[in-house]
């Protein structure tokens, strides 16, 4: 008996053993691939840094302390609104675009769940 269960004891240990190596092979992996450079997101970075706002300075700063951070909140606030704006134009689908089949499917699905919900027959009597 004792013989059975260290061998189920040995099998246990080089099944789990595999498991840990298997998923330390698969971290690896994934922070290779992580730290490898892509060419489509350098080059669109340095389009928005080359598109950057462009700042208008005054030849006197303003005379009141205040008003001078009043004027850097401002303009930082234009900036971030403005930075805003430029990822959500990049993000949103272009107009008039088409959907895949599989959105229209899904939508389809959803549409008639909402409808089954909101049709529904009200019971008649109620236990």
């Amino acid at each position: 008996m004792s013989e059975l269960l260290s061998q189920g004891l040995l099998m246990t240990a080089i099944g789990m053993g595999l498991v840990f190596l298997a998923l330390i092979f698969l971290w690896g992996l994934i922070n290779l691939i992580a730290s490898l450079p892509i060419k489509g997101r350098k080059e669109e970075e340095e389009e928005i840094l080359a598109e950057g706002p462009e700042v208008v300075t005054t030849a006197e700063p303003p005379a009141d302390e205040r008003q001078a951070l009043r004027a850097r909140a401002a303009a930082a606030a234009v900036a971030a609104a403005l930075a805003v704006q430029r990822s959500a134009l990049r993000i949103a689908p272009p107009a008039g675009g088409a959907i895949s089949a599989w959105q229209a499917a899904r939508r389809g699905n959803q549409f008639a769940l909402n409808a089954q919900i909101t049709s529904r027959k009200t019971r008649s009597s109620v236990r």
